[in-house]
């Protein structure tokens, strides 16, 4: 039941395997044998599933997730003990599915475990009980003695948390996570509709609802209608409170919700596994598992530009400095250029810290000599990188400026005239005619649903959030789960959501793009234009 990323090397074998194989099968007396210590929702079925047992929860949380109710990582062992698993990496929906339909990969065969098929008599096998179950996950046993297959985990269990488990698999693909019901499935957004940042709450939430609206008078997903829930992010609870009322009144994920990466909600949403799809804000990227960034933060983005700086002539003794504000996204700006640096063998890089608007040109000036920098790489307002600029002439220094442009660009006087020519922008989104073609599909869309003009960029990442959602939901099929929907979004791969680069999820992936081009601003139009190809960084 664990994870077949964890052992497939080890056992590439086209071989079924685990507790419903039909290896397995038992024979006619063991058929016949009653088995009342079966959970008791198996007789009940769908309806008794509806809402999980404290137990029952208790299972899930083992067969999801790897882990006990008290957070312990349950442990198990394959192959003869020859290789320990713990954790996500144990737990039985790597291998057998979210909802235990089975899975197929690398020729090895995890059969379904739906209560159907693991504790019903029929011709070909015998019916689990809970000691049943006991003998299996334990000692690789099956009901009618054969043994287990190798790559099947013996597990570390209690008897507590043998019969929690046993209870939720009697519901396995029988129960509905919250939000979800026959006939819709609510999502939600934690938006700033109060304050100043109200206009891109507004966009946000209007573009969501044309995009479900458009999937709803097309018959829904699998019958299904999409509802949106928005919360105000902009009160005096935040976005913390915000997410803790959609979470509480019952969403099955979050979309496009205005994020700042507030370790507290992170933590709230991966305790739940609740994702959030297309998170809108300044940037930032966590490590959070549940959470599907679409654009680059700052430490990808200070990836590309060290990438960038390693291919140019002499760049083995390269020293670059680095130039940041103290916030969050300049903390992680200044951490991406320390690890690519390090991967390809560079000098590690200087780093200079300031707060908005007390950054000293002439400091900044003075070190990059003193170092004899190859390169600035700056993160922060557009009045203070003017500033950078203007010191390195006065100075005499010719070194290159990086600098993202969306962060730049978010700041008001953002791009000064006299800035094109000497910096190099990171830009994640498309150019030249992919971008006019899905900046007129955008506007086009817009248009359609009579939604009105607002901040072009936060429409078109609410956009792009919306068509990630509804492709999960798609993929999920008509079983709606949280577990389905971060499986499904996990294979995403080269995916067109319109107003960005193809999007890309994996297991141990949660950003959809990494990379980044640099383009240069025309001095007379402002306009941006190619300065390198499409440089990709490894995840």
């Amino acid at each position: 039941m664990a994870s077949p990323r964890a052992w497939l090397g080890l056992l590439a074998l086209p071989l079924a395997m685990g507790l419903g194989a039909a290896a397995l099968r038992a024979p006619v007396g063991a058929r016949a044998r009653a088995h009342a210590a079966a959970p008791r929702a198996i007789a009940a079925g769908r309806a008794a599933c509806a809402e999980l047992t404290p137990a029952a929860l208790r299972g899930k949380r083992i067969y999801q997730r790897g882990a006990t109710a008290d957070g312990r990582s349950i442990e198990g062992a394959i192959a003869d003990g020859a290789a320990a698993l713990s954790g996500r990496e144990a737990a039985c929906a790597g291998c057998h599915g979210p909802s235990g339909q089975g899975t197929a990969e690398g020729g090895v065969e995890a059969p379904a475990i739906t209560p159907e098929r693991l504790f019903a008599a029929d011709r070909e096998r015998g019916p689990y009980t809970v000691e049943a179950l006991a003998g299996a996950l334990r000692e690789g046993r099956a009901p009618a003695g054969w043994r287990l297959h190798p790559v099947m985990p013996r597990y570390r269990l209690t008897d507590a948390e043998l019969s929690d488990l046993a209870d939720y698999l009697a519901c396995l693909g029988r129960d509905l996570d919250p939000g979800v019901t026959d006939g819709s499935v609510a999502l939600g957004a934690a938006l700033p509709l109060t304050g100043p940042a109200a206009p891109v709450g507004a966009a946000v939430r209007d573009v969501l609802s044309a995009a479900f609206a458009e999937v709803n008078a097309q018959g829904g997903v699998y019958r299904r209608r999409l509802a949106l829930r928005v919360e105000d992010s902009g009160g005096p609870a935040g976005e913390a409170g915000a997410t803790a009322r959609l979470l509480d009144g019952g969403v099955l994920a979050l979309v496009g919700s205005v994020w700042s990466a507030d370790p507290a909600v992170g933590a709230r949403l991966s305790e739940e596994r609740a994702p959030l799809v297309g998170p809108i804000g300044a940037g930032v990227t966590t490590g959070d598992d549940v959470v599907f960034h679409v654009q680059p933060g700052p430490d990808v983005l200070a990836r590309v530009a060290v990438t960038h700086l390693a291919d140019a002539p002499s760049s083995a003794a390269a020293v670059a400095l680095v130039v940041h504000t103290w916030d969050r996204a300049g903390e992680a700006w200044a951490s991406g250029a320390r690890r690519e640096a390090e991967r390809r063998g560079l000098a590690a890089p200087a780093v200079l810290s300031f707060g908005p608007g007390r950054l000293s040109p002439r400091e900044v000036a003075v070190a990059a000599r003193a170092l004899r920098a190859r390169a600035v790489l700056f993160w922060g307002p557009g009045a203070d990188l003017a500033g950078v600029r203007a010191g390195l002439d006065d100075a005499g220094s010719a070194a290159p400026i990086y600098a993202s442009l969306g962060s730049v660009a978010e700041h008001p006087g953002a791009l000064p005239r006299h800035l094109p020519g000497r910096v190099l922008f990171l830009y994640a989104g498309p150019l030249g005619e992919r971008a006019r073609a899905s900046g007129d599909a955008l506007r086009g869309f817009l248009r359609r649903a009579g939604v009105a003009p607002g901040p072009l960029g936060a429409q078109a990442s609410a956009y792009v959030a919306a068509q990630l959602a509804i492709e999960a939901l798609k993929r999920t099929g008509a079983r709606a789960t949280r577990e389905e929907l971060i499986a499904a979004l996990e294979r995403l791969r080269d995916f067109d959501a319109g107003p960005a680069p193809p999007v890309t999820f994996a297991r141990n992936r949660r950003i959809g793009v990494l990379g980044a081009s640099l383009v240069e601003l025309d001095p007379a139009t402002g306009a941006a234009t190619r300065a390198s190809a499409w440089i990709d960084v490894v995840p």
